[in-house]
């Protein structure tokens, strides 16, 4: 029979995966209330129901906890990403604009959550760039099949992935900092597209 972890005890979780779980939402929960500059560990344990010495015997310090609830959140949101956008990957320009679309509804429709709190709230520049770090793989993961097929059927050599990812990724986060309709979003990029296009 499992009994009820109690704070200060130092018992350990069922099984490393529920206490990995319970721990990392204990640990999101803190650091959309508080920040995730100023939440504590003692906080999170409470919340988790367990010692402040059980959970270091799964996250090391708290920037390991920090980067560990990044890459679970990141991970959430790229794999919705790439299930809601599949319709669009044959076409590459399409899908780079629907990516941006996405963001801005993930963003407005997880209001409150981790994407929303690191955006809305100050972060300190260690963990922003964690965060960056961390999704720049993400992104090329979800970007580089649909590329690949992309240049294919170019007579021309397009803009490097690398150089796509920087760009999309910061279209993205300016339009989830001000958020508009997507109907502008579309506009604007493809007035981008039409100054870029224009005969000089």
């Amino acid at each position: 029979m499992s009994r009820k972890l109690r704070w200060g005890d130092a018992s350990r979780m069922e099984s490393v995966g529920e206490g990995r779980a319970v721990i990392l939402k204990a640990a999101l929960d803190a650091m959309i209330e508080d920040g995730f500059d100023s939440f504590s560990i003692d906080d999170v344990a409470m919340r988790a129901n367990i010692s402040r010495r059980t959970l270091y015997r799964y996250y090391g310090s708290k920037k390991e906890l920090i980067q560990a609830v990044i890459s679970v959140e990141n991970s959430a949101f790229f794999e919705e990403m790439q299930r809601s956008l599949a319709e669009f990957e044959d076409d590459f320009e399409a899908y780079l604009i629907e990516c941006v679309c996405f963001s801005v509804r993930y963003r407005d429709h997880h209001n409150g959550g981790f994407h929303h709190s690191y955006l809305a709230k100050n972060v300190s520049p260690e963990v922003s760039a964690y965060i960056l770090e961390n999704i720049a793989p993400m992104w090329h993961s979800l970007l580089e099949g649909p590329y690949r097929q992309y240049i294919k059927r170019l007579s021309f050599a397009p803009a490097a992935l690398e150089d796509i990812i920087e760009l999309i990724s910061r279209l993205g986060l300016s339009y989830c900092l001000a958020p508009v309709e997507e109907a502008d979003i579309r506009r604007h990029i493809r007035l981008i597209r039409l100054v870029l296009d224009a005969p000089r």
